[in-house]
């Protein structure tokens, strides 16, 4: 899934996943840092729901179903981070919507580490859980 935010151009300052962009000059580079932290997002989303299709293909589940829900998550996160944007002018609308595709993401990760790779009892989990 594209960042909503990839129309801006030029050179991004690299930035940790778990950065705090507030401390950016101006809206450009903190959209910058924003962009950054979403594809760092992107990429530990992309690892997790990898090893939830693995795991399903594995035991004799259904990825399928899995792919079904992926694409209307992202469909949602399109929709509603991409009104939060579209809903007022000025620069605060690139925070708002990073802002919330970096809190869904979030979410997701976590859902699927629950949902899909972890076990009942004291097995561990295929991967660490997504907040540490």
């Amino acid at each position: 899934m594209t960042a909503l935010l990839t129309f801006i151009s030029g050179a991004s300052m690299a930035a940790p996943p778990d950065a705090d962009c507030s401390d950016r000059k101006n809206t450009f580079d903190i959209t910058n840092c924003m962009i950054e932290k979403m594809d760092a997002k992107e990429v530990k989303l992309r690892k997790y729901l990898s090893a939830a299709q693995k795991r399903e293909k594995e035991t004799g589940g259904n990825d399928e179903e899995l792919i079904e829900t992926q694409k209307i998550w992202e469909n949602y996160v399109r929709k509603h981070c991409g009104y939060l944007y579209s809903r007022e002018p000025g620069s605060a609308r690139y925070r708002d919507s990073a802002e919330c595709q970096l809190r869904l993401y979030d979410e997701r990760i976590k859902e699927i580490w629950l949902a899909y790779l972890t076990y009942n009892g004291s097995t561990s989990p295929v991967l660490p859980d997504p907040k540490d």
